[in-house]
């Protein structure tokens, strides 16, 4: 690759950055400091940045607090120990400076993970940089899309780098390098040294990519996966009903390959599949297969289309939590969706199967998962709750006719999560019925899918179940004090609000009277 030069991007979005990047080079005089890692990588691919990172010839973290006095921004201490500090800008921009981790910067860029993210350009006046210092080759690896460890020893200095390199693959659509390959296969087990919280924002980081589960694929294949999470092991080879094409790890994993197509779909997404994941000798459902629904096979011209989708992709986008990425908690949820289902598995006399209430202990396995990966309380309810409820849409669909009350039960008891366990219901029939799915049952729950979306974010169905009465206006009414009879009575008038029995304040007075009495 020629490129040896680049320089930060002139658009508004980056004047902070410049800003801070000029305001350093002053602080910093004649002694040097260099432009390192994955911003020197994005910036070469013209990818986004959000963040710099630099090294320096001298203390990191104080450096990095005159700096954060200097713009009037915050410091944050990212390790004491290493000397690496981070300045957080207004815009939520930020810098991070390390000291040099070696005697110079050739011994700093070979102590690195990979091959592009081992090279550096110097910093100089007004956010210029210099000609990029490269000598593992890491314009090569990008030219040719290659996620390459820059020494044999790089996964045993830190095992969280195994993740990272998927993760960096996943994002950019690369591939991995086949000795890096081996590499990770080699030291997998070396994952659960690493602290649960780094663990979980990888994982998160691969789930937020559009490809996420034929790179899970990969990471079971190699076992590192069930090394993070064990619970899934007895779902392999787990045989279902005839209804079911896979076993019910292999569901899961298609589950959340339905669930990519489906936000693609809802997004106008029609990239490409970037290249495979490294395919294992005993494959016999290699990471390709789970690049594209099953389904597509049989029905390439399948599609989703529905009347909300704006607002679907809208509420993906919000974030949960801690969490950056909202899409990355649901496809959490998805991958343990049907984990109870060995342990619930009842054999019938008929020859039939069922497995009784395995989205509700479901949820209580993952929910031990989650804990255990320190994910905060806010994002395990959500994810229990599309754990607990996924069965629910299917039980509302197969009745003749969905009530309003019925529907308003379903929003009101999954909450945040409702919007998403419908999602998943469609992800789940796909991922069921894969290349036997027929067109007209999809065609049927598609269309309630959307009724069900009607009634929540339609704005005349809102307005129609505006509250007709108030807490303190039924204590009046009733003579009752504050406390949870009332609450108890708001939600009754509600629900049969939604349901067309009670039209105005009159009727819901009349209601809590009866309920009261």
């Amino acid at each position: 690759m020629k490129m040896r030069h680049v320089q930060f991007p002139q658009t508004s979005e980056y004047l902070s950055l410049r800003q801070a990047l000029s305001v350093l080079k002053q602080l910093l005089g004649a002694r040097p400091a260099w432009v390192v890692g994955g911003t020197l990588r994005d910036l070469v691919i013209g990818r986004a940045l959000q963040d710099v990172d630099l090294v320096v010839d001298q203390p990191a973290i104080a450096l990095a607090q005159t700096l954060a006095n200097q713009l009037n921004a915050s410091l944050v201490v990212l390790d004491a120990e290493r000397d690496i500090g981070r300045v957080v800008l207004h815009d939520g921009n930020y810098l991070d400076l390390a000291h040099l981790r070696a005697a110079d910067l050739v011994g700093d860029l070979a102590d690195r993970d990979f091959t592009i993210n081992a090279m550096a350009a110097p910093l100089y006046e007004q956010a210029q940089l210099g000609q990029i210092i490269d000598p593992h080759a890491g314009l090569d690896a990008i030219q040719s899309g290659t996620v390459r460890m820059v020494q044999a020893t790089a996964f045993t200095n830190d095992p969280l780098r195994m993740l990272r390199a998927v993760r960096i693959a996943a994002q950019l659509g690369w591939q991995l390098d086949p000795a890096t390959d081996q590499a990770i296969r080699a030291h997998v087990e070396a994952i659960t040294q690493v602290a649960v919280e780094r663990v979980r924002v990888e994982l998160l980081a691969i789930l937020a990519t559009r490809w996420s589960a034929s790179w899970l694929r990969y990471l079971d294949r190699i076992n590192l996966l069930p090394s993070l999470m064990p619970e899934i092991r007895p779902m392999y080879h787990h045989t279902q009903p005839n209804i079911h094409f896979l076993d019910v790890w292999e569901h899961s994993l298609e589950t959340i390959t339905a669930g990519e197509w489906l936000l693609a779909q809802l997004e106008h997404d029609q990239q490409p599949a970037p290249v495979a994941p490294p395919a294992s000798a005993d494959d016999w459902h290699p990471p390709a297969f789970f690049q594209q629904p099953a389904t597509l096979r049989m029905l390439p011209n399948l599609s989703l289309q529905l009347q909300w989708a704006k607002q679907i992709v809208a509420q993906i986008q919000q974030p949960i939590g801690n969490t950056a990425s909202h899409r990355a908690l649901w496809k959490m949820a998805i991958l343990l969706h049907d984990c109870a289902k060995p342990a619930t598995r009842v054999d019938k006399p008929d020859g039939s199967v069922s497995f009784h209430e395995h989205q509700t202990v479901g949820a209580e396995i993952a929910r031990g998962v989650y804990q255990r990966l320190r994910f905060s309380n806010q994002e395990i309810e959500y994810m229990c709750k599309v754990i607990a409820g996924h069965m629910r849409p299917g039980q509302l669909y197969s009745q003749p006719e969905t009530s309003a009350k019925a529907a308003y039960r379903f929003f009101r008891d999954l909450k945040e999560s409702a919007v998403d366990t419908l999602l998943h219901a469609l992800a789940d029939h796909m991922a069921t019925r894969g290349p036997l799915l027929q067109e007209h049952h999809w065609a049927y729950q598609a269309a309630w899918t959307d009724a069900m979306l009607g009634f929540h974010w339609d704005a005349e169905a809102q307005q129609k179940r505006a509250p007709f009465v108030d807490g303190h206006t039924l204590m009046q009414a009733l003579g009752l004090p504050a406390g949870p009879q009332i609450g108890a009575l708001l939600e009754a008038i509600r629900e049969a609000q939604a349901a067309g029995e009670v039209t105005d304040r009159e009727s819901a007075l009349a209601l809590a009277r009866r309920l009261h009495a």
